[in-house]
């Protein structure tokens, strides 16, 4: 949700016990609000250095007795209008004129106000609770502002000059509507929309509201240029959006012609229709006021707020690639870049990737406002661990396999975010979480690795190699347990099994060698094979179905599916919940023999036990999403072609060199992608087929767990098994 400031009339003055209305009509009144930060009008007809506000408990938080808020009476801040308007008027020459309406408006709801007292309320504008000092050092604050003028000077005092020079800004948002506020602000079914709103305006497509807004996402139901309803899906994704509030507020208008509007890291990106399809959108920035920071007569294509402080846009002399500048400031910070990304939930850091001129790629880290950790020559970073400050690097080694040949493989080793290099990047793997994350401190601050042999080999977390025994563990058990590793010593098939510990580094044999643990393992398998399949099913309707959509598993899903980009994500949600509503029985594989059979299949839909309602979303997905991969279960040729997807485009995979099997070919792609940041994800089938996606390696472990919610079975090809030949 936004964070805003807002100001209240109401007759008592407040306490833990006042009651505030959320609608008009009662003992309060809704005057004004503004996101972000507390406009300087706001703290005017709060108080001055004569007459500072009061500062008071507010009953609409759930702490009702703690100090939260700022009063002021009416009596008072009426006077102090009228100061502000001897100094202000007449107005300045370069207001417009719907700043001069503005203005008259206000006038009108202070000087008529009837109330006894004025409350400011924006304590959601501090991320500390009541209880905290910081939020009385806040609260204080914003008390102190109004010392800066006395309230009786006959010129404007220098600290309200902005307000002439830019008082876009500086006024607030004004309408008795924001009386919402004492509410919480949620989203209405269409049918329970205001009139104003239902009348002209429907969602641009089922679930279109932003919580971070809090705001829909509209179209006109009619076309600004014929009149009339769109006639087709087309002409509907071609309507001007808007994004507007429960109770009015637009941030962005139909009228102002943006072909896709969304919110990122506190802006609002705004896109015009590409003159040129697949050229880049003319676009600019917004903040959550509605305000350019950017606005697209600037020129930048396909903009958006990368961080809260760095822009990323189109790069014009590189298509394929994007260009930073900072925020607000404009200053360019790097150029065609590839492969951008942000997440604040991990280390909090910008990855982006640079194509050197041998045609090498490498990425750096960024601080959220551009800034380079360290000058990189990695091929890839993962994240970096909040408290230690290392996280697991690759790059691309030469080396010698054993016919002689020679070639370069992904190696991995550990970095410290000062740039330092904790352990050489020559190792097959280090042990984790998941691909992306930091490497796992063991007991005794200790590091795991693994040579390209499979031997274990001891670090400190300070870089010193603490044991490196003449054992060696397979790819299947890689995983500790209780501080021990199992591993074999010798050569196959009578090495010995046992177990390595991390603590002391001894070995302490099981009793067992290679070949039993591969004769069990093989029954397993078998076992597994011949367990019985349950083939029971339900119908299910299509209405039912639609009501069941699960929003926030959704928008992840496509989320990750198209690599964090917004935009893309918006749009492969509309295209699905489209497909779900209005399916083509084609597209699914319901055809039937007539077409009243086929209408039939799509509103009665077969659930066999076991699968459930994600699972049928899951198949609406794969139907229309063409970030998905299929081909023939032995189609080589196919998989060799598979450089159209994300990471993929500068991939060879050499048979003679790599294996000419379709696992082969899998193994040489995703080893293609780790670097990047990038894993290959195998998604289920019904036929003799693969299904797969590249995905962001942090967000592979997520997505094959919420397809497990769908009954569906995903995995991540696995990096871990070395190339023999690069």
């Amino acid at each position: 949700m936004p964070v805003y400031a807002l100001l209240l009339a109401h007759d008592e003055f407040p306490s833990s016990t006042t009651h505030w209305p959320a609608k008009p009509g009662g003992v309060c009144d809704g005057w004004a609000e503004w996101f972000d930060t507390t406009p300087l009008l706001f703290s005017v007809l709060m108080g001055d250095a004569q007459q500072l506000p009061q500062q008071v408990a507010c009953s609409a938080y759930e702490n009702k007795d703690a100090l939260s808020a700022l009063v002021a009476p009416m009596k008072q801040v009426k006077a102090r209008w009228q100061w502000l308007k001897a100094c202000m008027e007449p107005l300045p020459s370069h207001w417009s004129a719907s700043m001069r309406a503005q203005w008259q408006a206000i006038d009108t709801t202070i000087t008529t106000s009837q109330r006894q007292w004025l409350l400011l309320d924006s304590a959601m504008l501090c991320p500390h609770d009541f209880e905290e000092p910081e939020f009385t050092h806040f609260l204080h604050a914003q008390r102190d502002v109004c010392r800066q003028w006395d309230g009786h000077t006959p010129v404007l005092p220098e600290a309200l000059q902005i307000l002439q020079q830019t008082p876009q800004a500086q006024l607030g948002w004004w309408s008795d509507s924001v009386i919402a506020r004492t509410a919480a602000i949620e989203q209405d079914d269409e049918q329970d929309w205001p009139a104003w709103l239902a009348e002209h305006y429907t969602l641009r497509h089922f679930g279109a509201w932003d919580e971070e807004t809090e705001t829909y996402s509209v179209v006109p139901k009619c076309h600004p240029s014929t009149g009339l309803p769109p006639q087709n899906e087309d002409e509907r994704m071609s309507l001007p959006v808007g994004m507007v509030t429960p109770y009015g507020r637009w941030l962005q208008h139909p009228d102002e012609g943006a072909h896709l509007v969304f919110p990122s890291h506190g802006y609002i990106s705004v896109w015009q229709p590409e003159s040129v399809p697949g050229a880049g959108a003319v676009s600019g920035l917004k903040d959550f006021n509605g305000l350019w920071v950017l606005p697209p007569t600037a020129g930048y294509l396909n903009a958006t707020a990368l961080t809260p402080h760095v822009l990323q846009c189109q790069s014009p002399q590189t298509p394929d690639a994007c260009d930073l500048y900072s925020l607000p400031g404009m200053d360019l910070l790097y150029s065609a870049i590839t492969e951008p990304r942000y997440d604040p939930d991990t280390d909090a850091f910008v990855r982006i990737c640079r194509t050197g001129a041998d045609g090498s790629n490498t990425m750096q880290v960024l601080t959220p406002q551009g800034h380079p950790l360290f000058d990189s020559t990695y091929a890839h970073m993962g994240d970096f661990n909040l408290k230690t400050g290392l996280a697991i690097a690759y790059r691309r080694v030469a080396y010698t396999d054993s016919k002689g040949q020679p070639g370069t493989r992904f190696c991995e080793g550990v970095v410290h975010r000062s740039g330092k290099e904790i352990v050489a990047c020559t190792y097959d793997a280090i042990e984790r979480g998941f691909s992306d994350s930091p490497p796992k401190v063991l007991p005794g601050s200790k590091l795991l690795t693994f040579t390209h042999q499979g031997q274990p080999h001891v670090y400190s977390t300070k870089g010193k190699l603490l044991a490196s025994p003449n054992i060696w563990c397979s790819h299947l058990h890689r995983k500790l347990q209780k501080n021990e590793l199992m591993v074999f010593r010798g050569e196959k098939p009578t090495a010995e099994l046992g177990m390595f510990s991390i603590k002391d580094f001894s070995f302490t044999p099981t009793g067992q060698t290679w070949q039993d643990y591969d004769d069990a393992l093989q029954g397993v398998i078998q076992r597994l094979k011949q367990a019985p399949v349950a083939t029971a099913t339900e119908i299910i309707t299509r209405a039912a179905l639609i009501k069941a959509e699960d929003t926030d598993w959704m928008q992840r899903i496509a989320a990750i599916v198209c690599l964090g980009q917004t935009a893309a994500t918006t749009q492969l949600l509309h295209d699905w919940r489209s497909c779900v509503a209005h399916p083509e029985a084609e597209a699914l594989g319901w055809e039937s023999e007539d077409e009243d059979g086929a209408t039939q299949d799509q509103q009665h839909i077969e659930l066999p036990e076991g699968d459930n309602f994600y699972t049928l979303y899951w198949l609406h997905l794969q139907a229309i999403a063409t970030q998905f991969a299929h081909i023939d279960w032995k189609d080589t040729d196919a998989l060799r072609s598979s450089t159209w997807l994300p990471g993929a485009h500068d991939w060879h995979w050499d048979q003679d060199l790599q294996g000419d099997a379709i696992s082969d070919g899998f193994a040489s792609l995703a080893r293609h992608l780790a670097p990047q940041g990038l894993a290959l994800l195998h998604l289920p089938t019904n036929d003799d087929a693969w299904r797969y996606a590249v995905v962001r390696s942090q967000d592979a472990p997520q997505l094959v767990a919420m397809l497990g919610q769908a009954a569906r079975h995903a995995w991540v090809e696995t990096t871990s098994e070395p190339l023999t030949e690069g």
